[in-house]
């Protein structure tokens, strides 16, 4: 079993009370940022979908990209395979990717 937190090697779902602590920390930090990060999500997507406009892409790339530097979420079988740590620099990478993508997006319309 691994350390639900940072994913080590662990008996329980904790390694330490630090990580237990830290999780408790993430998932209270999930629980109030989720309706946020959601609504943001779909505002983007619907922009990228619905609106009619050259930088809609563009728009929507970096919308996205900072709703997953702000809110690092991931799902829960992620969290399970490779502990929150890992998740949050995933969405933190993913973020990063879509928004930087959007920036250059801007530059080559």
């Amino acid at each position: 079993m691994k350390c639900l937190y940072c994913g080590k090697e662990t008996q329980k779902d904790y390694c330490s009370q630090e990580c237990q602590k830290k999780a408790e920390q993430y998932y209270r930090k999930q629980r109030k940022g989720m309706p946020v990060f959601a609504v943001v999500a779909l505002i983007a997507i619907g922009i990228a979908l619905l609106w009619n406009h050259p930088y809609r892409t563009t728009i929507s790339l970096i919308l996205l990209g900072l709703d997953f530097i702000a809110f690092p979420f991931t799902k829960a079988s992620t969290i399970r395979r490779s502990g929150i740590q890992k998740s949050i620099t995933i969405a933190s990478i993913i973020g990063g990717i879509a928004l930087l993508s959007g920036i250059i997006s801007y530059f080559f319309l």
